[in-house]
């Protein structure tokens, strides 16, 4: 039952399947041509991924600072006329048992994000679940924030503004689909065993260490997705493609999504090669 609930979770944080034996690539992809200005960048990120990646590869950071602006799935500035929706989330004292609650209260009081309390009636499942995995790891157990979170902090202390690519009405509807109480029952478990996340990861899933250790990884272009990929990730696309071509055109940016926005045929690389941009690995 552990077990499953975990594999529940990772499906649900949204890992990239990886095809054994492919030739591994960067994730990080310099966009250009169709008359751009400037280049423009795409960066794959894993948002329970350590921040410590970005010390040991600065050039990431380096080339994030170089940009006029950044783009990123959620936090920043909305583009264009955004629908105004209501994100349901249940109270969490609604989905946990009065002694789970305590478990989980007490395991984030302990952590750099404090009591749950204080959140109750506001919080995400979703993103208390990747908090969770990247708090029992060794390398970002004393993180304060995601990946993604922390690169978007860097940039605005850097004075570059910042956009948001997902809209709340897609968040919306994407929110209705959950399982509250299976994803709640999947935190507990996270808390109560000891793991590291290549542990609880199928073999043919997302490899956390490739990643964290080469910034590559199996790209997929020629590939068609699965259809669970394609439910998290086509919608998204149509709603965020018009929003980086509008971007990119405007100057150079820096564009920060989960890596499996960038893979497969209908990733956001063979998307914008599509339009007729010209996109290629930046070595790091």
């Amino acid at each position: 039952m552990k077990k499953a609930l975990l594999l529940i979770l990772i499906a649900i944080l949204k890992c990239a399947v990886v095809v054994l034996g492919q030739d591994n690539q960067s994730v990080l992809w310099e966009i250009s041509g169709k008359g751009l200005a400037k280049p423009s960048y795409l960066f794959g990120t894993v948002h329970t991924a350590s921040v410590k990646i970005l010390d040991k590869f600065p050039k990431v950071m380096q080339i994030a600072r170089s940009t006029d602006f950044a783009l990123f799935e959620k936090g920043g500035n909305t583009i264009g006329n955004v629908e105004v929706a209501e994100i349901y989330s249940p109270p969490l004292d609604s989905v946990f048992t009065p002694e789970e609650y305590a478990l989980v209260d007490s395991f984030f009081t302990a952590s750099p994000f404090g009591s749950i309390k204080p959140h109750n009636n506001e919080a995400s499942l979703q993103a208390m679940a990747q908090v969770v995995v990247m708090l029992k790891q060794k390398d970002s157990k004393e993180q304060d924030g995601s990946f993604d979170d922390i690169i978007h902090t860097r940039l605005q202390e850097a004075g570059k503004a910042t956009f948001q690519l997902d809209e709340t009405g897609q968040m919306a509807r994407s929110e209705k689909t959950k399982d509250y109480r299976l994803l709640a029952k999947a935190i507990v478990v996270m808390i109560k065993n000891d793991f590291r996340e290549k542990d609880i990861t199928p073999a043919d899933h997302f490899d956390p260490d490739l990643y964290a250790s080469t910034l590559t990884h199996p790209m997929k272009l020629n590939q068609e997705a699965s259809q669970f990929i394609l439910n998290e990730t086509v919608e998204r696309h149509t709603i965020w493609l018009p929003k980086i071509e509008l971007k990119i055109e405007e100057g150079s940016c820096f564009v920060a999504v989960g890596m499996n926005h960038l893979q497969y045929k209908t990733g956001l690389i063979q998307l914008l090669r599509n339009k007729g941009y010209t996109l290629n690995p930046v070595s790091l």
